[in-house]
């Protein structure tokens, strides 16, 4: 595996070739046909989004494979080099099998934003890591993540069986333009969680939009 680390606009590790089976992630991206029933996220002007829900039961048995392979084999506080304690969500709240959709021209997109800090389950949870897996073959430059910290800007390159992972914060903005192909961006994600100190708690937020923040 070939580790990638950029640290500006904020920290994020890349590792290609993360799951050993190329087979197995082909079969998770093709077992996003079998959800019919997904969480939508087109009520705003924010995003056109697709999450599968909450729970281990709502997610196929390929996709679930390969997200307990991230969680069994990935320690961030291991290869940031940081004390942070940080710990999976096996329930893969805020994570779990995701679509930006535009192979029937729904013009996914994901507008530039921080994620709140607190898991919306457990209130002494502190966001720490965000890892996603990316799962399409097929490719366009507007699948390439677009991330910010307020003053800099940079990408995070999508590319088959890569993990992506970056640390959280109230300053790691990100967004995807609108998809410009008809294709779908798929990904699965895992959130890794510390528990809250009463200083974290001050600073905590709710995830927020920026529309001030341009795309590069």
């Amino acid at each position: 595996m070939k580790i990638n680390r950029i640290d500006t606009p904020f920290p994020v590790i890349s590792i290609d070739n993360f799951i050993p089976s190329e087979a197995l992630v082909r079969a998770a991206s093709e077992s996003f046909n079998d959800v019919d029933d997904w969480v939508k996220y087109s009520g705003d002007d924010n995003q056109v989004q697709l999450c599968s829900k909450l729970g281990r039961e709502n997610i196929p048995p390929s996709a679930l494979l390969v997200l307990d392979y991230i969680t069994t084999n990935f320690d961030p506080n291991k290869v940031f080099g940081l004390t942070d304690n940080a710990f999976p969500d096996t329930s893969h709240y805020g994570g779990g099998m995701m679509i930006t959709p535009n192979s029937n021209n729904e013009g996914g997109y994901l507008g530039m934003h921080v994620d709140a800090t607190t898991h919306g389950l457990h209130n002494n949870w502190k966001r720490e890591y965000s890892a996603i897996l990316c799962l399409s073959e097929e490719y366009d430059s507007s699948f390439d993540l677009r991330i910010h910290n307020g003053k800099e800007h940079g990408t995070i390159p999508y590319k088959f069986n890569t993990l992506n992972v970056f640390k959280c914060s109230n300053n790691s903005w990100h967004g995807l333009p609108e998809i410009t192909k008809g294709m779908n961006r798929k990904t699965l994600g895992v959130m890794y969680w510390s528990i809250m100190t009463e200083e974290d708690k001050k600073t905590a937020i709710k995830a927020r939009f920026n529309n001030d923040l341009e795309f590069k």
